[in-house]
């Protein structure tokens, strides 16, 4: 994915998130996150990108 590409899909999903509003934020992100990692090949890939984000989200 070029630079481009990942801003275009952030701007997207902000303003998704904005649409749906702040207390539906969380199960939207969720049912992404699910349908996102039932795309990997396996679930190892899954769980380094869970761990990524958790690493992300802590800093």
């Amino acid at each position: 994915m070029t630079d481009r590409d990942l801003d275009k899909s952030y701007t997207a999903l902000c303003e998704a998130v904005t649409r749906i509003g702040e207390h539906r934020a969380p199960l939207f992100l969720a049912m992404l996150a699910l349908s996102l990692i039932a795309r990997q090949d396996s679930a190892d890939q899954a769980l380094a990108l869970i761990r990524q984000a958790e690493q992300g989200a802590v800093q």
